[in-house]
């Protein structure tokens, strides 16, 4: 299958709060052993591999509209952030990835 064998980046939305910029990433039938996330302090890469999970009784009837695949995708990042502190979790293959700002004080901080 030449999907297989395609390079992808999935669809990503960036949101924020005062103190946490949070990037979410469309990623159905990944898991999160199959992906590697790289945060650095104004970009983060996203890496992996999806593959289909198909029976070997099944047959495409249409061409697939799916992502297979090398996941690749570098994103600029409109602040600074904290790499050290990032954190991510996948659920629903929705990847959400959490990245303090830099220069924001935490409440824990007072």
């Amino acid at each position: 299958m030449s999907e297989q064998n395609q390079t992808w980046c999935p669809n990503i939305e960036f949101n924020e709060t005062d103190e946490e910029l949070i990037l979410k990433a469309e990623l159905p039938g990944v898991k999160i052993e199959d992906l590697m996330i790289n945060a650095q302090i104004r970009s983060v890469s996203i890496s992996g591999i999806c593959d289909p999970d198909k029976s070997t009784e099944e047959k495409e009837v249409i061409p697939s509209q799916f992502n297979y695949g090398q996941i690749k995708c570098n994103t600029p990042l409109p602040v600074a952030i904290r790499p050290e502190k990032t954190t991510a979790e996948l659920v629903d293959g929705v990847l959400t990835i959490t990245m303090p700002k830099i220069g924001v004080a935490s409440a824990a901080n007072f």
